[in-house]
């Protein structure tokens, strides 16, 4: 039996309503009722993740599925919201399950409290720590991770970003069997779609997270029966690092500099200056060169034209949300 929610029905309804979907963990919700859920039942099942949209939205998938969330796993290094109330503490309350916030998962204060948990498996959406060997052997079947990447192209933290600014025609998503190797694991489902040319990160994880919620009772099931899935090829696949706030002026065309501002929102905008003054670029438009529109945008010129910044803003709209944010790829040389 699924979990009987009517809170968290209306929570993943406006969820999903959105035409845009974040990675920041910084996401809250409106307090649950005092009835808590009626919880499912099934196999011990243990969720990883952030109180973010990406997370969120597999979590409220999972909570769909017959099994029961024994319990919600969080990294408070990633954010300050995480050590409040958030949209994972609020969900745990709800459920009656503890939320584990804990700085470093393979230690062995965590790894007592995650086996107390008597996990049969753990899903995992979106975590900033490499889980070890003997914390992926806790539950007796393993770990999932969701990977927003048609693995094993763009293994790494930021894959939606990259597939974006390198201009990738097609993309996916990928549940894969977590190993000690970042993101290597066998794939026990996968979903595969195209890149619309007007997608910013926002925009394309919100269709990757429609692709994936569909294929996550299949790739539990496969992870409880323990099926050996698809050992990806990482020598024909591609890994790509985390990113910063990317100085816009520095792209090597218009066309990669505008790319850089779409996949830059929402998560961390590609930043210029305009008029001396730090600006991070939320929106912007190629245009011929010298051919400024009737809006008097600010132009950044390139050899193959230019780009106009059509929305900018004083602040970087990550989770520090200043001007002069340590995101900023020139941060180490201030």
């Amino acid at each position: 039996m699924a979990t009987i929610s009517p809170y968290l029905d209306a929570v993943r309804e406006e969820l999903l309503a959105r035409t845009s979907l974040s990675f920041a963990p910084d996401r809250d919700l409106p307090r649950a009722p005092a009835r808590h859920a009626e919880a499912g039942s099934g196999p011990r099942i243990l969720f990883v993740g952030f109180p973010s949209d990406y997370s969120l939205a597999f979590l409220l998938g999972l909570l769909q599925l017959d099994v029961h969330v024994c319990g919600i796993v969080t990294s408070p290094g990633a954010h300050p919201a995480i050590l409040g109330d958030n949209a994972l503490s609020r969900i745990a309350d709800h459920l009656g399950v503890p939320l584990l916030r804990t700085w470093r998962i393979n230690d062995d204060h965590s790894r007592i409290d995650l086996a107390a948990l008597r996990p049969e498996a753990a899903v995992m959406a979106s975590f900033n720590q490499i889980v070890n060997a003997p914390t992926l052997r806790i539950p007796h079947h393993g770990f999932i991770n969701i990977h927003p990447s048609r693995l094993p192209d763009y293994r790494g933290p930021e894959p939606v970003y990259w597939v974006i600014a390198d201009g990738a025609e097609v993309t996916g998503i990928s549940l894969h069997r977590a190993v000690p190797k970042v993101d290597a694991g066998p794939i026990l489902a996968q979903a595969e779609i195209a890149v619309d040319p007007g997608d910013t990160s926002g925009t394309l994880t919100r269709r990757l997270v429609g692709a994936g919620l569909p294929l996550l009772g299949t790739a539990v099931t496969a992870l409880l029966e323990d099926a050996p899935g698809t050992q990806p090829d990482l020598h024909a696949g591609s890994y790509r690092p985390s990113v910063g706030h990317r100085r816009l002026d520095e792209a090597p065309s218009a066309e990669a500099a505008e790319r850089m501002v779409r996949a830059g929102v929402p998560n961390m905008p590609a930043w210029t200056r305009v008029a001396g003054a730090a600006v991070y670029v939320l929106a912007a438009q190629l245009r011929a060169a010298r051919a400024p529109g009737p809006d008097r945008a600010p132009l950044i010129s390139f050899p193959d034209g230019d780009l106009a910044l059509l929305s900018v803003s004083p602040n970087c709209h990550c989770h520090h949300d200043v001007e002069d944010c340590p995101h900023r790829e020139d941060a180490r040389a201030r």
